[in-house]
């Protein structure tokens, strides 16, 4: 019996009870970031040396599924080559603080399902925090979700897509 996200329903209630309508799971007294709902998370701002940047939680601890649609958007991002991408560790005390700088452009959630959502708030230690995705626009978002998209569909032509 495949069980990875059985013990998430009783958190999911809970979370409906404060108006959100996914969980963001934290990990450890550092409140390491791994997941949103079922999604793996993304991150996009410039980061504390100015540069433009996508981010997402490594797999390299376990804990996180590695997902598809991940992938996608890791190599699609490395294909466009504007922007610095990074897997690594990624806390919340980093989002809060790329937030309150005004770095933080866009979070967005990735995954079979919806390949892209964007996240328009947090509440996060009884403060609902603002993310400017979008008020925006989201654009980086945004292009992911039509990119993706038009190769699933075989709108464009790529090398991950065969037309049949």
């Amino acid at each position: 019996m495949g069980s990875n996200y059985g013990p998430t329903i009783g958190p999911q209630i809970e979370a409906a009870k404060h108006n959100c309508q996914q969980v963001l799971w934290l990990y450890g007294p550092d409140h390491e970031v791994t997941e949103v709902g079922t999604m793996n998370l993304f991150a996009f701002w410039t980061n504390e040396k100015g540069e433009k940047e996508l981010v997402t939680p490594s797999l390299d601890k376990g804990l996180i599924l590695p997902g598809i649609t991940r992938q996608s958007l890791l190599d699609l991002a490395r294909e466009w080559g504007e922007f610095k991408v990074t897997e690594r560790s990624l806390y919340m005390k980093e989002i809060v603080t790329a937030l309150k700088e005004k770095r933080l452009k866009e979070l967005f959630g990735a995954g079979t399902a919806c390949i892209v959502c964007p996240i328009e708030s947090i509440l996060y230690e009884e403060t609902r925090l603002q993310i400017p995705t979008m008020s925006e626009g989201a654009p980086i978002t945004m292009r992911f979700h039509k990119e993706l998209t038009d190769i699933q569909y075989g709108r464009v032509q790529h090398s991950w897509a065969c037309v049949v």
